[in-house]
């Protein structure tokens, strides 16, 4: 009777359901390219960004980075896939060289995306956009994507800052700073800067690089293309508490 039930006990153990073993993120890198060329001049798409895999998280995060990079493209709402969207914009190109076949130059859209920070909870998407369709100068700008690690969720700028005013508060000293601006005067006398009636404000770009808590504004969006990037770094323990880790 004894070595019965030790061979009961010894079945049951091997038929318990095993408990799944949750795979850490890993990353590669897609790439793409697409050039067309009307006589000597060549436009280009260039499209680099990571790829998530090992984690339930994995298919969320892949989606919300390949939405923000067709964003570039779709400003005006049509949709489609990046090909689709690479097309159009090649073709647009080469019908405006049709239509004006002295203008000089070719267009370009760049766009890299990087994993820029990691920590056992969260995780930030650097990307970084450069562009040209005529005109008088190119654009650029730089965003994050800022996820839950375990679920992957997109965060929003509530759920990576608990406190508004006070990183309000330390923002505007880090960035007057940045600019050298006097202490006697306020960001709206000094005249660089746009700033609205409802006063300064934190950018659209928020998120994490290298251990650090980083908030950039991009050109046009504090001041003129002249004034460039104004980008804000902070050590993690400055905004230890009211930013997430």
């Amino acid at each position: 009777m004894r070595y019965i039930l030790i061979g009961i006990l010894a079945l049951g153990a091997c038929t318990q359901p095993k408990t799944v073993e949750e795979k850490a993120l890993e990353f590669s890198t897609k790439t793409y390219e697409k050039e067309v060329c009307v006589e000597e001049d060549c436009s280009k798409v260039s499209v680099s960004y990571p790829w998530a895999s090992g984690s339930t998280a994995s298919e969320n995060i892949n989606s919300e980075i390949e939405k923000q990079i067709l964003r570039y493209f779709t400003a005006d709402s049509v949709g489609g896939d990046l090909e689709q969207n690479a097309t159009r914009y090649l073709n647009s190109y080469q019908e405006f060289k049709a239509e004006f076949p002295d203008a000089p130059g070719a267009w370009t859209e760049e766009i890299e995306a990087q994993v820029s920070y990691e920590s056992e909870n969260t995780l930030s998407i650097q990307i970084d956009e450069f562009n040209f369709s005529g005109g008088a100068h190119p654009n650029s700008s730089q965003y994050f994507l800022n996820f839950d690690k375990t679920t992957g969720e997109l965060l929003s700028r509530d759920q990576v800052i608990f406190d508004r005013d006070k990183m309000l508060m330390l923002a505007q000293m880090e960035f007057r700073k940045f600019h050298q601006v006097e202490d006697s005067i306020t960001l709206e006398e000094d005249g660089r800067f746009f700033i609205p009636e409802t006063g300064f404000f934190l950018p659209n770009a928020i998120g994490y690089r290298k251990g650090k808590f980083i908030l950039s504004y991009i050109p046009y969006e504090i001041g003129p293309y002249v004034l460039g990037y104004t980008e804000l770094e902070f050590a993690m323990k400055e905004v230890k508490g009211f930013v997430r880790e």
